[in-house]
């Protein structure tokens, strides 16, 4: 008997949490949208998104009916030109030391299951002096009796339009708030060169330690490298070999010095894995790892650079960017290391150096293979 009604308080309260929790998170975020603004030295570049349930409440789009997905192109366009931009005229101002500026509707997309809208504001000179931005943001509050709730994010960056969502995707707003119903007006300084110094520094460094540690080939190349049982001087050692390897062509590769065709340089970088690999399992002895390495580590390099690339375009401070970039690279190495190399020295205390060797090397070879394959052949044969 104590077991059913302990039973049945577990369900009671499951229920109750599911219907106090899930229910009015649905009902916050059906109106809850995003925005997120590029402040650079001459223009402001921004992307309203919002959910489609959301973007139909816009006045004139909800007349369109429901079905938005069939839209052409042209009617895309017609959509921006004819309800979005008098819309925005209305709802949405934009100004810069109380000078108040056009704001213009790009373009419409839809990207996943969000809608955008891309906005621009030209002809404002910044120069990376202090100078005061307010934003007042009045969309949709309107039509969701004020509960609209949009998440404003903004990066203080010169990158160009086609590099913009990359900045998105990869980097760290320097600025966020909230806007909504009673917080309509954002105001912020645009960055002194000094701040946007640092900013740069920290975004750089962000970039490449966030590269590493979600580029599975680099660290299995890592792992290769050192499953073979070295000290960790020697670990060192050729770590150190593959950082002034791939620093070299990092940089060459950035300023465009030195330029391979990205499809050979992922493909040679899945045979650097495939090699040592097979180099640990049939080699009797490893002579000259570092030089191998250091080889290797200049084709790594390239594939660091053209994640690189995007990021830089049209930036004065390019030298900066890349050697922020590549710290944080040696950075994301450094914690690989210092977490495997203390888990290779616990498995040697319990299984032969030669065992773990074997067995790692040979799962290491098998997913170079499939890389390789892939990048050779332009194929999707694993999610990662």
């Amino acid at each position: 008997m104590p077991v059913q009604w302990f039973r049945r308080l577990v369900s009671l309260i499951l229920i109750a949490s599911f219907l106090f929790i899930a229910s009015p998170a649905f009902a916050h975020e059906l109106n809850l949208g995003g925005s997120k603004w590029v402040v650079g030295k001459d223009r402001i570049l921004a992307a309203i998104e919002l959910g489609p349930p959301l973007f139909q409440q816009i006045r004139g789009i909800k007349e369109l009916g429901p079905d938005l997905d069939s839209l052409t192109d042209e009617q895309l366009r017609e959509m921006a030109t004819g309800i979005i931009q008098p819309y925005i005229n209305e709802k949405l101002s934009v100004s810069v030391d109380d000078r108040s500026y056009p704001v213009k509707v790009d373009k419409i997309e839809r990207e996943g299951t969000l809608w955008k809208i891309w906005l621009r504001v030209s002809d404002i000179n910044f120069d990376w002096q202090d100078k005061k931005v307010k934003i007042d943001y009045r969309l949709l509050f309107e039509e969701t009796k004020n509960d609209h709730v949009n998440i404003g994010l903004v990066y203080f960056s010169d990158a160009d339009d086609d590099s913009v969502q990359k900045l998105f995707d990869y980097t760290q707003p320097d600025l966020q708030y909230t806007l909504d119903s009673k917080n309509t007006v954002w105001e912020f300084s645009v960055q002194s060169k000094a701040a946007a110094f640092w900013s740069s520094i920290y975004t750089f460094l962000s970039l490449g330690i966030k590269h590493i540690l979600t580029g599975y080939d680099h660290i299995l190349f890592l792992v290769a490298l050192i499953v073979i049982g070295l000290s960790t001087r020697e670990a060192i050692k050729i770590i150190t070999s593959f950082t002034v390897a791939h620093s070299i062509t990092l940089l060459l590769a950035a300023m465009q010095v030195v330029t391979l065709n990205s499809k050979f340089v992922e493909s040679v970088i899945a045979l650097s894995i495939c090699y040592v690999a097979l180099e640990n399992l049939f080699a009797k002895q490893v002579n000259y790892r570092w030089l191998v390495t250091f080889i290797f580590g200049l084709i790594h390099g390239f594939g660091f650079a053209s994640v690189l690339q995007e990021f830089i375009a049209g930036k004065s401070n390019l030298v900066l960017s890349v050697v922020s970039f590549n710290v944080g690279v040696e950075m994301g190495q450094l914690m690989i290391l210092l977490i495997i190399l203390p888990v290779l020295q616990l498995m040697r205390k319990k299984f032969d150096i030669r065992r773990i060797t074997i067995v790692a090397s040979a799962v290491i070879f098998i997913l170079g293979l499939i890389w390789l394959v892939e990048r050779v052949f332009n194929l999707q044969l694993v999610p990662f």
